[in-house]
C-alpha cells in the first residue's frame, strides 16, 4: 500500500487506544450528569469499562445501542451522537489496541 509515512504503519496498534480514550472520556463527560438515572448509569459504567479496555467489545456494542437509542429519541444533539457511534463501532470491529485488560490472542 501506498503512503506518505509508511512509518507510521508501525504504530497501527495505538490508534484503538486513542479512540477508546476519546470515546470513554466523552461518554463519562456525557452521561456524569444524569448519573443518578439508570440511562446514566449504563453509561458511566460502559466509559469506564472502555477507557480502562476491559471487555471492549461488549462494552462499545451495548454503547452503540446505547447510543442508537439516545439518537432515536433525540435525547442528545446527533451531531455529538454519530461521531461517538462511528468510533463505537470502530471499536466493535478493531478490537481494544494496546494498554487493555482483553487484549486478542
Amino acid at each position: 500500500m501506498l503512503s506518505v509515512w509508511p512509518n507510521l504503519f508501525d504504530f497501527q496498534i495505538i490508534a484503538p487506544v486513542i479512540l477508546r480514550l476519546a470515546l470513554g472520556g466523552s461518554l463519562l463527560a456525557l452521561y456524569f450528569p444524569a448519573r443518578r438515572s439508570l440511562r446514566g448509569l449504563f453509561g458511566i459504567l460502559t466509559g469506564i469499562l472502555i477507557v480502562i479496555g476491559l471487555s471492549t467489545q461488549p462494552a462499545s456494542l451495548a454503547v452503540a445501542l446505547l447510543l442508537t437509542e439516545e439518537s432515536w429519541h433525540k435525547r442528545h444533539n446527533r451531531a455529538t451522537l454519530l461521531p461517538l457511534l462511528a468510533i463505537a463501532l470502530a471499536l466493535l470491529l478493531l478490537g481494544p489496541g494496546l494498554f487493555a485488560f482483553d487484549w486478542p490472542l
